[in-house]
């Protein structure tokens, strides 16, 4: 009776790995201030995970190179659609303020991936100088 437990337990543990499939997404793009290049500008890419005690997960993350671009492709294994979002944090045109702008940035459900970006989303040149909707300051980063 013990072995069809035990069995059984491992044939649920199986399935319900099998389950969880790995997603991702990849971002591109150039980010500016001024007419510039803006460098060293943080951005993150997570999966949003709305349900309770599942923190949200951290797909990539870089720096802006001296160019302002940057190339974010990051993975992670859910059981439903991931919710990808590409975090940018950034001080241009904010003088002396505490904390830095923080924009936030839906990426479409379209550019999910299955373990190899086959698309890039391409933000495009991005002017940090404009304000955002869904613009707001973080401290910790």
């Amino acid at each position: 009776m013990k072995y069809c437990y035990c069995s059984l337990l491992i044939a649920l543990s199986i399935s319900e790995s099998f389950a969880f499939r790995l997603q991702g997404v990849a971002v591109k793009g150039k980010l500016t201030c001024g007419g510039k290049p803006w460098k060293n500008a943080k951005v993150k890419l997570f999966d949003i995970d709305t349900n309770p005690g599942d923190p949200d997960d951290l797909l990539d993350e870089k720096y802006t190179d001296k160019d302002g671009e940057f190339r974010l492709d990051g993975t992670t294994r859910e059981m439903t659609p991931i919710d990808p979002v590409l975090y940018i944090y950034h001080d241009c045109e904010d003088s002396i303020k505490p904390c830095q702008k923080k924009i936030t940035l839906l990426i479409p459900k379209k550019f999910i991936h299955f373990g190899t970006a086959t698309q890039w989303m391409d933000i495009g040149e991005l002017n940090l100088e404009m304000t955002f909707p869904d613009q707001d300051r973080s401290c910790y980063h």
